[in-house]
Parts: C-alpha cells; structure tokens; sequence
C-alpha cells in the first residue's frame, strides 16, 4: 500500500526575498537582508497568536553561503535538531530567511541548501513556499561544512534509486516467487514524495510533491537504465493543492500493459499499472500475508476489505478449510476470483460491507463463526483533526470483528493510518475488547515488509500496524 501521510494544509502568506544575492555557484558569505515573512505558523496545525507569539528571529547570518540557481534557507534557533536526527521534512514555522539565488526563478520544488542559524550547512533538499512542509532533504551534511559547489538534484536521485536497489537485493528481491516489491519507499528511501514499485519488467511511479515532480525524467532515466521496460508515472488523486499537480495525471514512458501478471509469495497476481489502487497494488502486507497463513490451516477464514485477495489467497493455500473475501468493491471481488482460478484455489468472495457481514457473523452460533479474520481496512484518519473520528471507527470495526470470531480464534487487525500512533492503536483493541465482552492476547504487532524502509527520527512514516489477537470468552 504506497500510504502517505496527506501534505499540510497551505498557510495563507508565502514567504518572499526582498533582495538578490550576487554571486555565481560559488558560494558568497556578504550579509543578505532578511528574506521576507514565513508562514504564521510555529508547527503543525499551532499558529501563532497574541498568547503564543512568533519568536524574533535573528539577523540573517552575515557569511551566509548562497548559490546562483537554489535557495539558501536558514532556520530558527532550536529547530535545527530534527534534522540532524535525519527527519526529511522541514516546517514552514521553522524557517527563518528565506534567500534565493540571483539566477533563481522562485516555483514550488526548487532546490535549496539548509543552514542553521549559525549558517552552518545541514543538507540540500527542495523548497515550496506554498505547502506547510516547506523543506524536504534529500542530503544531509555530514561534516556541516558547505560544498563550494551544491550537490545536484538529479544526482543524488539517481544515487538513491541505485541504493534503493541495492537494499532490496539484500533481501532477495526480485526472486524466484516475487517480482512484485517496493523499489524506493518516499521519505524512507531519501526520495521524499516519490514512491516506486517495481512489478515484473516494468515500475509504477507515484509523485505526490512538485519537488520531485520536476525530476521525473530522471527517475523514468535511472529505471530504464535497471532494466525497466516500462514506467509509469502518476499523481495521485488526492494530492495536495499546494504541490501545483494535476490530481489524478498519468505519464508512461515505453508500452505499458493495461494488465500485468506478477509473481507474490508464489502466487500469480494480476497488476494494473495505470489504474486500481496507487501504483497499482499494495505490496506492504508481503510478508504478513505469510505470516497469517501459519495460522489458517483447517480455519473457516473471513478476510474482510479485501481488496485483491492477499490474506486470503494465502490461507486458501495453507490449508483452510474456508476462505471467504468481502470487499465494497465489485471489482475487487472479481479480481479475487479471478486470482483463485489463476492459482487453483478454493476461494469464495463478494461484493458487500465488511462491518455488516460481521454483525452476521456473530448472530451465527459459535462453531459455525469465522476462527480467523482479518480486517484492512482503508485509512480512515487523513489529517490531524480526524485521528479521534478515526479511533472511533476502529473501535466498532473492531468490536464487531471481535463478536465475530469463534472463542478461541484470531482477530488480525490492521491500520494504515499514520496518524494513528501503535499506543493508542493498542488501547483501542483493548477497549474494543472490553465493549465486545471479550478477553484478547495481543501476540505480535506487526508493520511492513522489509522494501517499506523508514527514516529512524521520521516516525510519519511508520503508518502499517498489524496486530496479531488472541479472542477468548471472558472468564
């Protein structure tokens, strides 16, 4: 599932240099007048107000480095610590000065090299004036001494695509049994709004930020060079109007399939590309659809949301005795059906709504309920202000989840909501369990695949929780 938390709302000013620097891409330490106003803004969703007060900023620093076609941006003090841990994402609230180059047209994207308030050089990254999350890195400083000459965009990105392959080779893959895997994971890769997947001879691109939107023809390059016969580039539907894209646009760049069969786990799957579900399909749950099966053999199996059948396929083959797949999508249900004859397994799906189907379920004596399901559902929690909406969700999907499950039997509940923290994700299933009138063992919590790498100081990016429960009578 390429899942990525939702870009921050637009504030209302955009910052603007009031003056050019002079110099060429040699950097040049004279004084540069401040830059303009920043966002009102001191962190996500908290403006600043009579009560809470922007802090002063200091002078800009006068041997503040600057480069003829980047901007040179210098933080608050105090607010340089996140990305020294290796965050990628700087706050409009954070910043300072903002001070372009000479040579700069000034548009959503453009490069940009990150000082301290001390002009020490922490990183190189792009810039958008328009979007809440102001700076995204892409490099670091390891040393904080300014290059003579700032890393070009284009460079690092065809290094991080080369890295990223690199990584999953590690992990073997592609394999024998898959050719279908996250090849740069955004943020976590240092690719900050762009996802790839790779799927059998070809690669799904997702951008959802105008920085790396501008260098989309790099990334097609640099795939075409790892031997991708074709790419595919898309922005998402739900994209942020800030980042300046057209929701919903499509690229290729060489024949792309209208359907592609891909290898998952063993399992031959059908991809397509340039529709469905973001880049095509979900390849976080690889290695959980793996690790729920050791628990299907001889089950009556519910796998509720879905979508194309993963869990369920997976349980098929590990011996259940019942697999059905409930998805709100038709298509959905159709392509798993699809996907059981391509795979020779017996597997039962339909069209129809997941909490409604549970409620059934439960009305069913005990021995004829599910003793496995399994709840996906999609992210119900798309911005700050929604996560309390959101747990509530959760929570009465869950308690009906839970009063579906033969005693004895396992809840697999998943969440893909970012904003959604593993903590309160837990005390919901606890709570949905005493509201069900059920006792629960939480076995293993579980998050993505291994090709789904995170930043460690990005915890944004940590949006999978899969917990594995234990569903008793209570005693």
């Amino acid at each position: 599932m390429a899942r990525t938390p939702p870009p921050r709302k637009p504030s209302p000013r955009k910052p603007a240099a009031s003056a050019k620097p002079s110099g060429a891409d040699k950097p040049s330490t004279s004084a540069k007048p401040e830059g303009g106003k920043t966002p009102d803004r001191r962190g996500p969703g908290r403006p600043y107000s009579r009560h809470h007060p922007r802090p002063e900023a200091a002078p800009v620093p006068p041997n503040l480095p600057t480069y003829a076609d980047a901007v040179s941006i210098v933080l608050r003090p105090g607010t340089a610590t996140p990305v020294l841990a290796g965050h990628p994402w700087l706050f409009s609230g954070a910043l300072a000065h903002i001070v372009p180059g000479p040579q700069l047209v000034l548009e959503p994207g453009v490069r940009c090299a990150l000082f301290d308030q001390h002009a020490r050089y922490l990183g190189v990254g792009y810039y958008n004036a328009d979007s809440q999350i102001a700076v995204r890195m892409i490099a670091g400083s390891p040393d904080a001494l300014e290059p003579l000459k700032l890393p070009d965009l284009a460079d690092l990105v065809r290094l991080r695509l080369r890295q990223a392959a690199a990584l999953r080779r590690d992990w073997s893959l592609p394999s024998a049994t898959t050719d279908a895997y996250r090849l740069a994971n955004s943020e976590g890769d240092a690719l900050p709004g762009c996802t790839v997947d790779r799927f059998g001879e070809g690669a799904s691109v997702q951008i959802s930020t105008a920085g790396m939107w501008r260098l989309r023809a790099v990334i097609v390059a640099e795939l075409r060079d790892q031997g991708c016969k074709w790419v595919t580039i898309r922005v998402p539907t739900d994209i942020h109007p800030s980042e300046g894209l057209l929701a919903g646009n499509v690229e290729s760049d060489g024949p792309v399939p209208a359907q592609v069969q891909v290898r998952h786990n063993g399992l031959l799957l059908r991809v397509e590309p340039g529709g469905g579900q973001k880049t095509g399909m979900y390849c976080d749950q690889r290695d959980n659809h793996l690790k729920v099966a050791q628990l299907a053999a001889g089950r009556f199996v519910l796998d509720c949301f879905s979508h194309t059948g993963g869990f369920g396929l997976h349980a098929a083959r590990a011996g259940a005795a019942r697999v059905l797949c409930v998805d709100a999508s038709q298509k959905a249900a159709d392509t798993v059906l699809q996907h059981a004859i391509d795979n020779d397994l017996p597997v039962q799906a339909q069209c129809g709504d997941a909490v409604h189907l549970l409620r059934q379920m439960a009305e069913l004596p005990p021995q004829e309920r599910p003793s496995l399901v399994i709840i996906d559902p999609p992210k119900y929690a798309t911005k700050g202000s929604a996560v309390d909406g959101a747990l509530r969700k959760y929570r009465a999907l869950n308690v009906a989840a839970m009063q579906a499950v033969q005693p004895g039997g396992w809840l697999v509940s998943c969440s893909c909501s970012g904003l959604v923290e593993p903590d309160a994700f837990l005390r919901m299933i606890g709570s949905a369990a005493h509201e069900a009138g059920v006792q629960v063992h939480l076995a293993q919590l579980l998050g993505p695949a291994p090709d789904h790498p995170t930043a460690p100081a990005h915890a944004e990016g940590r949006y999978l929780k899969v917990a594995l429960v234990r569903v008793l009578a209570k005693a």
